[in-house]
């Protein structure tokens, strides 16, 4: 692949993934306000449950697809219908066991673990959801394998609208004891839409994966396949665990709470490493002393963002809580001021993670998010179970707590395991500058609030701006950014590192 073709990918990719990440939290936004905190609750229950038996319809099959299929139109054209043909058959029985699984675990979990009817419906109509969202994620994957990141990024596009639009349609026209039914509904459709719009173009692009290829190594993509199962239970445990685990011990309107927080959060750390993606897409083409830098690099344009990011959801919790979401969100605060120090670790995750997949080291990515999704699970009956004592809001900021934890271990073992296997690990002195100028930033935004007291929009507005601007000016005055800096940014190539 030519240099011209990785950029303009890795752009794609990128792009697609910022969509994602925006189009998740204006959806959020709207379900959120609209639904109001218990209702919330109930459909962030449901959409996790439904999230745990989606990971067990793929059990890493999308992410084989992904390498068998590259490396056989690179290399062996006549196996490409062989393995598409296995794995879409494999998929398609995992499917059917996932589905039918939830479709009979729906009533207990609605009614006996949970304790709450208004689960029953939506995990019906959930069935259906994952059904088809997981062929949509399998051809989702497959347009990176083609090396069509340019039609996923559209079809990314097509589905944030799709799904705001239709969900829009339900608050409108539909009464309010059927409207998470009706979010659901919108999300199969939306997946339903999507899947048939693929496979249109699919067959369209490359015809001859429905055709008879030459036998495959089957033992070998069932050995790699169940190494990218390890990953995905994990990482959906890592994911998902927290909110049902929490909505065991608290009524729904506090997952509700805590889910609007976090997304909020996922919202933000999309932001924070967007810099380091213009260094990441370049890890695995470059040499070992180039490779330094650009990890190096990385992690201080992370620094410099994620660290102010972090200082001002603490101080303006509640500003972006009633902006966002409204009044009715308040008590989110409380667990968005702990989930707010996750910016950091979570965003270098990405880094480690890139930095992994350029070493091709998938196992130990495994052992590591393995290890964590254990914490992450224990942390959470702990912590939740001991700060429900003092209230229902504190128990959904011990799932923050345990969560941050968890992340936190999680940065601190893949810089371990990043400086034992390939001499590389994050300098902790990159963040004293940036805490410097985020200190400074966080003076004046308290300063700001004792003199204005509540802040509208327009104010909360100027405020940000400004608080911007002085933390830059404070960074730039302390040389934690120089111009070489951003002449590097936003110029970078290879040869300038």
């Amino acid at each position: 692949m030519n240099r011209k073709k990785v950029i303009k990918n890795s752009f794609y990719s990128f792009t697609a993934g910022l969509i994602n990440r925006i189009g998740t939290l204006i959806f959020t936004i709207i379900l959120a306000r609209l639904l109001m905190p218990e209702n919330y609750g109930v459909y962030s229950l449901v959409f996790s449950i439904a999230m745990v038996f989606y990971t067990f319809s793929d059990l890493g099959i999308n992410q084989t697809l992904t390498k068998y299929l590259s490396y056989a139109l690179a290399k062996e054209k006549s196996k490409v219908a062989t393995y598409y043909q296995y794995l879409i058959k494999l998929k398609l029985i995992l499917v059917l066991i996932a589905s039918l699984l939830l479709l009979v675990l729906a009533y207990p979990i609605s009614f006996y673990i949970y304790k709450n009817p208004a689960m029953f419906a939506p995990l019906l109509l959930a069935v259906a959801y994952i059904f088809i969202s997981s062929f949509d994620g399998f051809y989702t994957q497959l347009f990176y394998s083609i090396e069509r990141v340019d039609f996923a990024n559209v079809k990314e596009i097509i589905s944030q609208v799709t799904r705001i639009f239709l969900v829009l349609l339900v608050f409108f026209f539909i009464a309010s004891n059927y409207q998470i039914i009706g979010v659901f509904a919108s999300l199969t459709i939306t997946s339903l839409v999507l899947v048939i719009i693929s496979w249109i173009y699919i067959k369209k692009i490359i015809p001859e994966i429905y055709n008879t290829g030459k036998s495959i190594n089957q033992p070998e993509v069932r050995k790699f396949t169940n190494l990218m199962t390890i990953i995905s239970i994990s990482g959906m445990l890592f994911s998902y665990i927290d909110a049902l685990i929490l909505g065991y011990f608290v009524s729904p309107e506090f997952v509700g709470y805590y889910r609007a927080a976090f997304t909020l959060v996922l919202g933000i750390i999309g932001l924070a490493y967007f810099p380091s993606l213009a260094f990441l897409s370049s890890f695995s083409k470059t040499n070992k002393q180039n490779q330094e830098k650009l990890f190096n690099y990385s992690f201080k344009y992370l620094t410099i963002l994620s660290i102010p990011f972090t200082f001002a959801l603490i101080f303006l919790g509640n500003f972006f809580i009633r902006l966002f979401y409204g009044y009715s969100y308040l008590p989110a605060a409380l667990p968005l001021g702990f989930l707010a120090v996750l910016i950091f670790p979570a965003s270098g995750i990405y880094i480690f993670s890139s930095l992994f997949s350029a070493k091709n080291k998938p196992g130990l990515f495994a052992k590591l998010i393995i290890l964590t999704s254990i914490i992450d699970v224990v942390l959470n009956f702990v912590i939740i179970y001991l700060l429900l004592k003092i209230s229902p809001i504190w128990a959904a900021s011990g799932a923050a707590i345990a969560t941050l934890i968890s992340w936190a271990f999680y940065f601190v073992a893949s810089n371990y395991y990043a400086k034992k296997h390939f001499s590389l690990s994050f300098n902790y002195n990159l963040i004293i500058k940036p805490v410097i100028a985020s200190i400074i930033m966080s003076i004046f935004i308290l300063v700001y609030i004792h003199f204005i007291g509540d802040m509208n929009l327009v104010l909360g507005i100027i405020l940000i701006i400004a608080s911007a601007i002085i933390y830059f000016a404070s960074l730039f005055l302390i040389k934690g950014i120089k111009k070489q800096d951003i002449i590097l940014l936003f110029g970078k190539n290879e040869k300038n590192i």
